[in-house]
């Protein structure tokens, strides 16, 4: 009957997995001095065999990091933990490969015992790649497949959380919609193939005007919506009326090499008081917009919850 006690093994075959293994393995001495690395740790940061050992454990760092790491490491020593685990899929840290790139790691760290005094054991995997992939999957579910800027559940998010700060602080935040006027009749007209690239040319015209913490989000169809944390309704009709005069002047692809001429209408709002919610905000400017709609479209229009009447922008100035 096998023993399964670790305990008879031999400690070459301990050595052996240590050596061979793929996740690189580090010991440094309470000096923060490399006695030992395993070829994985060379491999992963481009060093040649032997060169590590003896080494600080500053070159493995980022130059930016060197400067607290002794006070990080003497606070490991003397912590009640025997293990910390850096590395997830919201935190990683940074080493330094040999060419000067930098590599996302996670790291297992262990503080053990030896003959010659407490040592700590660091066991990295390079997360380079999956970070990536988990980056790009965030990415998809954000944004709009056919634009490229956020979609409508990543916007939501966003705009409440600038929002709620807007609450918080006493600042305001402005919203604006924006719809593609006769959409429909471009689909019907042209394909669409065209109306798709009308999409996405709008989308570009919209992402020209942004600036700081500005976000857009295609919000539904031919639809847009912009939020603008620390703006105020002036400033904000005066982007919206920039996009609409870019949207009429420039000239759209259609089908068959024809040229489209298109308009929109806007509707913009500000928050006015620290108890509105986005969803509030969102339907004032849902009713500013079709009020810009009603005044005959290619229009901007202003709309707050305590004004009795819309405020109507055009090229050729206020009309109501």
């Amino acid at each position: 009957m096998p023993n399964n006690d670790l305990t008879v093994l031999d400690e070459d075959i301990f050595g052996k997995i240590v050596w061979e293994m793929d996740d690189g393995i580090v010991a440094i001495d309470v000096h923060g001095v490399i006695t030992f690395c395993n070829p994985s740790v060379e491999r992963l940061f481009g060093h040649s065999p032997g060169y590590l050992t003896g080494k600080p454990l500053d070159v493995l760092l980022p130059h930016r990091f060197r400067r607290n790491h002794g006070s990080h490491l003497a606070a490991f020593l003397k912590g009640s933990a025997d293990t910390a685990y850096m590395g997830s899929r919201k935190a990683h840290i940074l080493g330094l490969r040999a060419d000067g790139t930098e590599v996302r790691l996670g790291a297992t760290i262990l503080r053990t015992q030896t003959m010659a005094g407490p040592i700590m054991v660091a066991v990295m995997r390079d997360l380079t790649e999956r970070l990536s992939y988990q980056s790009e999957l965030e990415r998809l579910a954000n944004t709009d497949p056919l634009t490229g800027i956020y979609n409508r559940r990543a916007f939501t998010d966003a705009a409440g959380q600038h929002l709620a700060e807007a609450n918080r602080t006493g600042g305001q935040i402005s919203l604006m919609l924006f719809d593609i006027d006769h959409f429909k009749s471009i689909n019907d007209r042209h394909g669409h193939d065209t109306g798709d690239q009308v999409i996405r040319d709008f989308a570009r015209i919209i992402s020209s005007i942004l600036q700081g913490e500005d976000i857009a989000a295609r919000w539904g169809g031919e639809e847009f919506i912009v939020a603008m944390p620390h703006t105020g309704l002036d400033r904000a009709v005066l982007m919206a009326e920039m996009v609409r005069r870019n949207a009429e002047i420039v000239t759209f692809s259609g089908s068959a090499g024809q040229d489209l001429r298109l308009t929109i209408s806007a509707g913009v709002v500000c928050s006015c008081a620290a108890t509105e919610d986005l969803e509030s905000l969102i339907k004032h400017a849902d009713n500013a917009l079709y009020a810009a709609k009603d005044a005959g479209r290619n229009t901007v229009t202003a709309l707050m919850s305590h004004w009795p009447m819309p405020a109507h922008f055009a090229l050729h100035g206020a009309i109501g």
